[in-house]
């Protein structure tokens, strides 16, 4: 396995964070036709908030320290809350002012990570769960309060089958680094009928598919910028806005082996493309989200 970026020692500037998304949000706009997109990074090793009410208006960037350092964030569509996690808690967080409320959620005996680990962490919008997967291969998922119809898994995070390579894949065998996943569908307000998970895996710089509790990942095309495969490190976010079903806009931060910063990218589907939108300027984020405004 090859020698991947390390978390240890890079914590992140917030003013010069801050400074970095007013410059990414008066570059290209990410504002979608009936709504703007707003977006949400942990900084400082989860301990910083940074939210950007619109990528389009910088003066809306502002950051907020949250009472217990989080290892992911994801936005969840049925409710409208951008929501939390650490080992042993979820929480919701309140994009006005950083104040977190825990959920009680309960921890099944093998459904904690550890330390060391990315976490990435986003939600089924067809169910209204939240998978949280890791760079060591954990795959777990956090059933809200209110799940299904008396399902005696609602208010729990559990662990499900580790992420691995689909037999016959072109990296079968391989020993993923899964840092970040999203979901397609994520409509504010509704259920999807129907979602898809991608992931980034910073083993093999690719774009994969992800098949929810059976773990399974298979290759769509390695990470290229300007038409150049890249190096990824396991850092950064990932996270797909949509309008409406099959209107799906995924935007990604990602930071490159041997870069000192992390850039803001819009990722084609369906090759693993990714355009570079802005430069942050610094490296180390842990987490990111993004939701479309209606």
């Amino acid at each position: 396995m090859r020698c991947k970026y390390s978390l240890k020692g890079k914590t992140m500037k917030t003013t010069a964070l801050l400074t970095s998304l007013i410059a990414l949000a008066t570059g290209p706009a990410f504002a979608a036709e009936n709504g703007a997109v707003s977006g949400y990074a942990l900084a400082d090793e989860g301990a910083t908030l940074v939210v950007m009410s619109d990528v389009s208006a910088p003066e809306n960037a502002v950051t907020y320290s949250l009472s217990s350092p989080l290892k992911a964030i994801a936005w969840r569509p049925v409710t409208g809350e951008l929501l939390g996690f650490s080992d042993g808690m979820v929480a919701t967080i309140d994009p006005m002012s950083g104040d977190m409320t825990d959920l009680g959620a309960v921890f099944m005996e093998d459904a904690m990570i550890g330390d060391g680990k990315m976490v990435a962490f986003d939600f089924n919008n067809k169910i209204d769960a939240v998978r949280a997967v890791t760079s060591a291969g954990d795959n777990l998922v956090y059933f809200p309060k209110g799940f299904g119809d008396n399902d005696d898994r609602a208010g729990s995070v559990r662990r499900f089958t580790n992420l691995a390579y689909a037999e016959g894949d072109t990296m079968a065998g391989t020993t993923p680094m899964i840092f970040a996943n999203a979901y397609t569908n994520a409509i504010n307000g509704k259920t999807a009928s129907a979602t898809f998970q991608y992931a980034l895996d910073a083993e093999t710089d690719a774009l994969v598919s992800l098949a929810n509790n059976a773990g399974t990942l298979e290759t769509i095309g390695k990470i290229t910028v300007d038409g150049e495969p890249v190096d990824l490190a396991p850092m950064g976010g990932f996270d797909i806005v949509s309008e409406m079903e099959g209107e799906n806009m995924a935007l990604a931060i990602l930071q490159l082996e041997g870069a000192s910063s992390a850039g803001l990218y819009e990722i084609d589907l369906e090759t693993g493309a990714a355009t570079m939108k802005a430069d942050l300027g610094m490296g180390g984020i842990t987490g990111f989200a993004a939701s479309h405004e209606m």
